[in-house]
């Protein structure tokens, strides 16, 4: 008969010392019928075996481990020696594989770790991990204390004040009987770690050593706070002082030596890290505190508590004490546009650029005006902004004179005057107007003539170039009605047409607009027709 092949063809994957000399081989199926392990002298072709065993058991579903620990000939060196590995698998052939190493070495590793407390507390911050470190011969079988100045490796495995994870590594080295002591201030709940001693030549370090969990007992404390100003400018000092006081078995205690901290904005339950922090201290022996901290950006207020700790928490998890403040903040005129009409109404509009809404605190803005140049201002009227920081004026101003918008300093916003605008036309008046004949036929014709001046300089002078519309109110009637549009004044300002007469009635004469000037209107005349 001839056997069928191997469904499938495992075969050595990898090899492990263990540390008390036994070998582990990785890779074989655990119904492999027969595996042997020889050690080699060397990798030369034909070198000695100088261990070999089949007492091995299945201790995986792909792991075979030797019974017992692998001994080699006395005064055997210490080192690494080759493997080979024969082994049948069911249905398959014999095989043999070459490859790996057996570590012939002294294994070393931390028997035994302790800390000296149970918890640590801000008044006793320090705690102590004792140990000791033995070494397995493989020459001897024997474990015996390990070496004076083995080094061990500590790992602390640690959870903040905000319970985020992080590590801190320290090193000990052992005394002559082995044992090893290191002094270490966590400021943190040790939650596990490990202690592994370090390689060196012909030392292969036993697995770490799991460390125990070390608690935190929590401080109890209360604060009171207040600001020596309550309207603060932007980078600008102010002083933060009160007391912190702690729990003690005898009441209510001043908390000297207190790390103090101030936040610009209200501390919150998932922060991770301190936010917005303007100034900090240590209280006093009596747990009075005072500091200088600065702002520059608004707030609602200073939020004053011990610094984030895990003796006493984070975020609003810990105790907090407001101090009312307010920041006054930059801002821009965006959107200004200003106007002065003919009949000199002042229309001025714009937007505080605030980067967002005014509301729920909208501030208020005035219109001011100087009529010497800007030497000295006047306020003509005042007004609360929209709540998206929008605003508008329209007051009667003056011919000639300069505008601006004012914002006084509030708790959002600081003091700021729009750039002067200067917004001027010039005055007119029709003058001098007579009707002839003073009593016209009805339907028949009538002469206007009159004279239209300009203000210049404070003086009248005549104004070529006008346009102006004729405007007729039938007696009786409280309508006005125009009655001829553009007539002109000649190069002297003087106008003269004829019209027809309407009628009893009364007429005037009023300016058509134009740029720069106000508009004007002449006195009016009523006409008793024949």
């Amino acid at each position: 008969m001839i056997a069928a092949p191997a469904a499938y063809a495992a075969t050595v994957t990898a090899t492990t010392t263990l540390d008390d000399g036994r070998l582990t081989l990785g890779g074989l199926p655990s119904n492999a019928l027969w595996v042997k392990v020889s050690v080699l002298a060397s990798a030369a072709e034909g070198a000695a075996v100088l261990a070999e065993t089949d007492e091995l058991t299945s201790t995986g579903t792909y792991a075979w481990t030797t019974d017992a620990p692998i001994k080699l000939p006395e005064g055997t060196a210490l080192g690494d020696y080759p493997l080979r590995v024969d082994y049948r698998l069911p249905g398959g052939l014999l095989t043999q594989w070459t490859g790996g190493t057996f570590g012939y070495k002294l294994h070393t590793g931390v028997s035994s770790v302790v800390f000296d407390r149970k918890t640590t507390s801000y008044d006793q911050r320090d705690v102590v991990l004792s140990g000791k470190a033995s070494t397995w011969n493989p020459a001897t079988g024997e474990r015996t204390t390990a070496a004076e100045g083995t080094s061990v490796k500590v790992t602390l495995n640690l959870k903040d004040a905000y319970g985020l994870p992080r590590t801190k590594v320290a090193t000990a080295t052992t005394a002559a009987d082995g044992a090893f002591a290191l002094p270490v201030t966590p400021d943190a709940e040790i939650t596990g770690g490990s202690a592994e001693v370090q390689a060196a030549t012909d030392v292969d370090p036993d697995n770490a050593r799991p460390l125990p969990t070390v608690g935190v007992e929590k401080l109890t404390y209360r604060i009171t706070s207040d600001t020596s100003k309550y309207r603060v400018n932007a980078g600008t000092d102010v002083t933060v002082s009160g007391k912190v006081e702690r729990l003690t078995t005898d009441g209510w205690q001043g908390f000297g030596g207190a790390p103090v901290v101030s936040t610009g904005t209200q501390p919150l339950s998932y922060d991770k890290v301190l936010k917005d922090e303007i100034g900090s201290g240590t209280s006093l022996q009596d747990g009075t505190f005072s500091y200088l901290s600065r702002v520059q950006y608004t707030t609602t207020g200073a939020y004053t508590g011990l610094r984030p700790s895990v003796y006493w928490g984070s975020g609003n998890d810990r105790p907090t004490d407001v101090a009312k403040l307010a920041v006054p903040q930059q801002f821009s005129y965006t959107g200004l546009s200003q106007t002065l009409d003919q009949f000199g109404q002042v229309t001025m509009r714009g937007t505080l650029g605030t980067n967002g809404s005014c509301y729920p605190k909208p501030d208020w803005v005035a219109l001011q005006v100087s009529r010497d140049g800007g030497r000295t201002w006047g306020q003509m009227t005042s007004r609360a902004v929209s709540d998206w920081c929008s605003y508008e004026f329209k007051v009667w101003g003056y011919d000639n004179a300069l505008y601006r918008i004012y914002h006084p300093e509030t708790d959002r916003f600081v003091t700021k005057y729009s750039t002067a605008v200067r917004l001027s036309r010039i005055p007119t008046r029709i003058v001098n107007v007579t009707i002839s004949p003073s009593r016209p036929r009805t339907s028949g014709s009538m002469t206007v003539k009159g004279l239209v001046q300009q203000k210049v300089n404070g003086v009248w002078k005549a104004m070529p170039g006008a346009r102006l519309t004729l405007y007729y109110k039938p007696k009786g009637d409280p309508s006005w009605y125009w009655a001829k549009k553009d007539i002109p004044t000649n190069t002297y300002g003087n106008f003269s047409f004829s019209t027809t007469n309407y009628g009893d009635g009364t007429w005037a004469l009023g300016w058509q607009e134009k740029n720069g000037y106000f508009y004007s209107e002449s006195r009016t005349i009523y006409v008793d027709a024949l």
